[in-house]
């Protein structure tokens, strides 16, 4: 199969790993040195050995037809990337954080598949990817959009790495969202691993009430969250959130995706989520003051 991804971050390069395998995979990313480097190494994955072999360009060179689109970039990078055309006949599969591009991509002619990422990644270099944490990637379809879904799922599925049909976009959507709008700012905020959400006191404290405001917005049981939140985050514990990596790196964060999504859903005041909204904006404005005076 011939499949194009969009996005040399870490779960692009991680998903080329994997599926170029198996099939003809052409990766798009935005810099002309990281293409050169795909180009003449491939994508090194840890778990696989020998790099996978794929193509890559950069996405200023238009992306081309293929049988499957996968869009691996942010969700605050959808709206430019839409705006250059995508081919039209081209099933896009959607791997972003959040549910606030929904609205935009129901507007495409495409048939849209969404998807939830499991695996823990970690870009180490323009070519190479750590597999921090095994998962599995769950897909499903917008309503009216199932078509060939199940059939793509059983052409790209493979042991190690598992890909899962889901019902409701939905709630897949909403169940990752709440675990990010918890563990994603307070690990960013406060410089710490997955793990501390569990381990210390305050964070945990500073965790349930972000878990209680979320499943008050999009209607879930605190009780069976909280306990998602807890066993998630032990389970990552040794990994970084990509909220925690963005801020460390100087670069502009998910939150409005995540967090400031839930606040403009919600009919009632969520005074811990606006808390986290605002002081992962004030280290962003911080981080960009630094770089302008380098």
């Amino acid at each position: 199969m011939d499949i194009g991804i969009i996005g040399g971050g870490a779960i692009g390069l991680l998903t080329a790993a994997y599926l170029g395998r198996n099939h003809e995979v052409h990766l798009y990313v935005r810099r002309e040195m990281q293409r050169n480097d795909i180009e003449r190494e491939g994508v090194h994955c840890d778990g696989l050995g020998e790099s996978t072999r794929v193509r890559a360009h950069t996405i200023e060179e238009g992306v081309k037809n293929h049988n499957l689109l996968i869009i691996a970039v942010k969700q605050k990078d959808i709206d430019p990337l839409l705006d250059m055309n995508l081919p039209s006949d081209v099933p896009c599969l959607f791997l972003q954080n959040g549910m606030g591009h929904l609205e935009r991509i129901k507007e495409l002619r495409n048939l849209c598949w969404l998807g939830v990422v499991e695996h823990g990644a970690l870009k180490v270099g323009g070519t190479r990817v750590k597999h921090t944490g095994k998962g599995k990637m769950n897909l499903a379809a917008l309503p009216f959009q199932e078509a060939g879904l199940q059939q793509m799922i059983k052409a790209l599925h493979t042991e190690e790495f598992p890909i899962s049909f889901r019902e409701d976009y939905e709630e897949m959507l909403a169940s990752k969202l709440l675990i990010n709008s918890v563990i994603n700012p307070l690990t960013g905020l406060f410089q710490v691993r997955n793990g501390a959400v569990c381990t210390n006191h305050y964070i945990r404290s500073l965790a349930w009430r972000l878990c209680q405001e979320a499943c008050m917005v999009l209607g879930r049981s605190v009780d069976q969250e909280w306990e998602r939140v807890l066993l998630i985050a032990e389970l990552t514990s040794e990994n970084k959130s990509s909220m925690l990596m963005d801020l460390e790196d100087g670069r502009k964060t998910e939150i409005e995706a995540i967090n400031e999504y839930l606040i403009k859903r919600s009919a009632h005041p969520l005074p811990n989520h606006q808390f986290v909204v605002d002081a992962v904006h004030a280290i962003e404005v911080r981080n960009e003051g630094r770089q302008t005076n380098r």
